[in-house]
């Protein structure tokens, strides 16, 4: 995993108060080989975005992955990606738990 984050560059946006990566934006800047490029190549140019939202002045949670990518797999199969994924509406529940019971383990 470090190896890929070396051959990243980007920029990272932190909250002030919270010390949290609010968006996170990166690029390769070199292709990236799997399996010494056999199982898989990441093409040079690769983009990703990430961004988080603090949710009910509670927690910090994803709310946008915008990622661009060519990738050829196995040698052969070349597939293109362009995915935004967005998260949204999220609730906080509540529930109770009663009369809950541990079993000790058994001793064999």
């Amino acid at each position: 995993m470090l190896k890929f984050f070396g051959k990243t560059s980007g920029a990272m946006w932190i909250d002030e108060k919270d010390k949290q990566v609010a968006r996170l934006e990166a690029y390769l800047s070199d292709s990236f080989n799997v399996g010494g490029g056999v199982l898989a190549k990441l093409k040079k140019g690769a983009s990703f975005v990430l961004e988080q939202e603090r949710i009910n002045d509670e927690i910090w949670l994803p709310s946008t992955a915008d990622i661009n990518l060519s990738v050829r797999v196995l040698l052969v199969k070349g597939i293109d990606l362009n995915q935004v994924i967005r998260s949204y509406d999220y609730r906080k529940f509540t529930t109770e738990v009663k009369d809950a019971a541990v079993t000790p383990p058994k001793q064999n």
